[in-house]
């Protein structure tokens, strides 16, 4: 569009090769006809599509800009569905994924960045026993703010980097905990199985000389120590006993980084 301006499109289409999956009983021997049995996943395609704008010096040279939107429709979605102890790849039918993100850094001073990032991404299954569910590990949004601030102190340039980040509720399997999809050896009939919405607080101090090839950095991780589940469910879920993966509580540290 110009020296500072530019627009994009783009389209993909990806594949995944169709698999065996094995039927319960899946243990040779076991079957009726004393063999295993295997059905045929068809092969998963997706078409993506997206568009996108990407703008600098904004505002008098201070901001940069970039906005972006897609969609992704999904033919024969491959997933796992749990049968008793088992895991078992099937075909999930359609499914669609749509969404936008925008993305912008403001520059007031020489010293100051101000940034600032969200994302909204709706996927969901469109038929089957899936049908109306989220992807697992998708959230539909997603959003940090921060700051970078450079200070001349000592001989050197320290730079303060506070940020917080913010993704809404996520699933943990493609189920969505849902009871009535549930087909463990134990029956689930609680969905718990998620994570609602958190955020997280960081904070970065880097201090650099101005004669010197190092950098010493603190650094400050969930500094509100927020208690969150990066993981749930898994195979102890069909014994009655989902495992839980918890996300690092506060952490603190320091780095030293040379330059050579």
């Amino acid at each position: 569009m110009s020296e500072d301006a530019s627009v994009y499109a783009n389209y993909a289409r990806g594949r995944r090769p169709a698999v065996l999956a094995p039927s319960v009983p899946a243990a040779p021997l076991t079957a009726g006809d004393g063999q295993a049995q295997f059905d045929v996943v068809d092969e998963e395609t997706v078409d993506s599509f997206e568009v996108g704008y990407k703008a600098a010096n904004l505002l008098d040279g201070t901001l940069r800009f970039e906005a972006a939107a897609f969609y992704y429709g999904y033919e024969n979605f491959q997933t796992q569905v749990q049968e008793g102890a088992q895991f078992i790849t099937t075909n999930a039918g359609e499914a669609t994924s749509y969404g936008a993100e925008l993305q912008g850094v403001w520059t007031p001073t020489a010293m100051l960045d101000l940034f600032a990032t969200y994302a909204y991404n709706r996927s969901r299954f469109d038929v089957g026993r899936f049908d109306g569910n989220r992807f697992r590990l998708s959230p539909d949004h997603q959003a940090s703010i921060g700051a970078s601030a450079r200070f001349l102190v000592a001989g050197g340039e320290l730079r303060v980097t506070p940020s917080y980040t913010w993704q809404s509720e996520v699933f943990f399997d493609d189920n969505n905990d849902i009871p009535a999809l549930q087909s463990g050896l134990v029956p689930d009939t609680v969905q718990d199985e998620l994570q609602e919405s958190y955020g997280l607080l960081n904070l970065r101090l880097a201090y650099t000389p101005d004669q010197g090839n190092w950098t010493l950095e603190a650094f400050g991780d969930n500094l509100l120590d927020e208690e969150y589940v990066k993981d749930a469910g898994n195979t102890g879920d069909a014994l009655g006993l989902a495992t839980f993966i918890a996300g690092a509580p506060t952490t603190y540290g320091v780095g030293l980084t040379l330059r050579y």
